[in-house]
């Protein structure tokens, strides 16, 4: 089987898990998978969510890396799973070793059972889905470790949403005001140039540079190197750019 044919096939058999727990389970109403970094893997809601499905898993991805921590720095504990209540839905985000899940439940039929419950049932649930993906190819290396890789002497290497949500930062500056004004410059870049989106920009100082390119439509990348030579600079945007393809 081709590698393509093989990422297919793991697209329908998640699609199908996903499907069938929706279906036995009343109180689901969507399922959206993605990687760390915030990129969709797969996703099915009963009815249209007002989001994307990338932004949601950009979104899922952001929060769990925020709350976790949170929760390492106050408690010095590891992330299990984060649940928000809403008026009439519950949102369970669950933290896996290579995959993020976030399900939508029914708050009312979710609490004549118990969120506890379901919870049980969801992160054994989750764990199907992550054992499938893990023994397959289906994900490579995160675009974060592929972009360390080839560009080792990054200083700051930083993945948000365009909304300036951090998804995974290597800095030593705080990874919220890194966002904020990351995310700034490329939505202001935006607005200089009157398009919807960059393809990327350049912060040129004396010695070094920061990098800001698109990922996607939800997402941007951030890498600052100690370069301020403009070939050296075009061959770092160029792995970048091979990286993403």
């Amino acid at each position: 089987m081709s590698e393509d044919a093989n990422i297919i096939k793991i697209e329908q058999d998640l699609l199908k898990l996903i499907t069938k727990e929706i279906e036995d389970t009343a109180a689901v109403i969507g399922i959206n998978v993605g990687t760390h970094d915030g990129a969709l893997i797969a996703s099915m809601h009963k009815k249209e969510t007002k989001l994307t499905e990338l932004q949601i898993a950009s979104a899922n991805s952001s929060i769990l890396y925020l709350s976790s921590k949170i929760l390492r720095d106050s408690l010095n504990q590891t992330i299990s799973h984060n649940i928000i209540a809403g008026k009439e839905i519950y949102l369970l985000s669950i933290l896996a070793e290579i995959i993020t899940v976030v399900v939508y439940l029914d708050r009312e039929l979710t609490e004549l059972e118990g969120i506890n419950n379901y919870t049980k049932r969801l992160k054994e649930f989750t764990l199907k889905l992550s054992a499938i993906i893990e023994t397959s190819s289906f994900i490579k290396e995160e675009c974060f470790g592929l972009v360390k890789r080839a560009i080792p002497n990054a200083l700051v290497v930083a993945i948000l949403t365009k909304d300036g949500l951090p998804l995974k930062i290597q800095s030593t500056m705080p990874e919220p005001m890194l966002s904020a004004i990351t995310s700034a410059i490329y939505n202001l870049s935006a607005v200089l140039i009157e398009e919807k989106a960059v393809e990327y920009s350049v912060i040129a100082g004396q010695n070094g540079s920061i990098i800001i390119h698109e990922l996607d439509e939800n997402r941007i990348l951030a890498v600052a190197v100690p370069e301020a030579d403009e070939y050296k600079i075009g061959a770092y945007i160029a792995k970048i750019k091979a990286i993403i393809k």
